[in-house]
């Protein structure tokens, strides 16, 4: 009787922590097998139990990253998607602005501006294409591979060509876009369709929210070696 009841005992004093651990990590892999990938199972113990746990939790940690870095990425593409849908919206309106002008026959326009309001639609049309393709691009875009060509480029000729694009909607809404250039300005190192880019996505939000007779500014100036826009 002895035997049987010091038996007994030495297995519950032996076995019930380990099972209890064990249903702790039972209960572990439930939560994140429900969506709580921050549960972790306890490591205390040094035996093979803990050893168990400690490997689930390594596990898990991993699952949580990975599960992390695919989150990441599906909002990265939906916001690259929801930016490109942005940006084709402005040259889309530039050409159709420009086209039905062109088209007006009440509308007398001399040859210089009708070249360049051509000029303009033209432009507007390869900045189409360029849109296109980084969306066929948009494996290595996620991949990091965005490629840049930088070379010099003069900051008032490219404020000159953000104010081109906006001028009907300009006129339209009497806002005026004045340009200011501070003297001896350097030209700027960078890849100009992208700086002109994200110029033209600024100046179309400042447009959106700008009253009517209202002004909006393009300002140049130095900010120690560099140029601040």
């Amino acid at each position: 009787i002895l035997l049987v009841v010091g038996s007994a005992i030495a297995s519950l004093a032996i076995f019930r922590p380990a099972h209890r651990r064990l249903r702790d990590l039972e209960h572990v892999a439930r939560a994140i097998g429900d969506g709580n990938l921050a549960a972790r199972a306890p490591e205390s113990g040094g035996d093979e139990v803990s050893a168990l746990a400690h490997a689930f939790n390594q596990m898990a940690g991993d699952l949580e990253a990975r599960t992390r870095a695919v989150e990441q990425s599906d909002r990265m593409r939906r916001q690259l998607l929801a930016d490109v849908s942005h940006e084709l919206k402005t040259p889309l309106a530039a050409i159709r602005g420009y086209a039905e002008t062109l088209a007006m026959p009440e509308v007398r326009l001399d040859g210089d501006t009708r070249r360049r309001y051509l000029e303009i639609v033209g432009d507007e049309t390869i900045k189409l294409e360029r849109i296109v393709g980084d969306l066929l691009d948009l494996a290595r875009l996620e991949g990091g591979g965005l490629t840049l060509t930088c070379g010099e480029v003069p900051v008032a000729q490219l404020f000159q060509r953000v104010a081109d694009r906006h001028e009907r909607e300009m006129l339209e809404k009497q806002v005026t876009l004045e340009t200011a250039v501070a003297a001896g300005m350097p030209a700027v190192w960078c890849d100009a369709a992208r700086l002109e880019q994200a110029l033209q996505n600024l100046v179309a939000n400042a447009l959106r929210h700008t009253p009517e007779g209202g002004q909006i500014t393009l300002a140049a100036d130095r900010a120690g070696e560099g140029v601040r826009l």
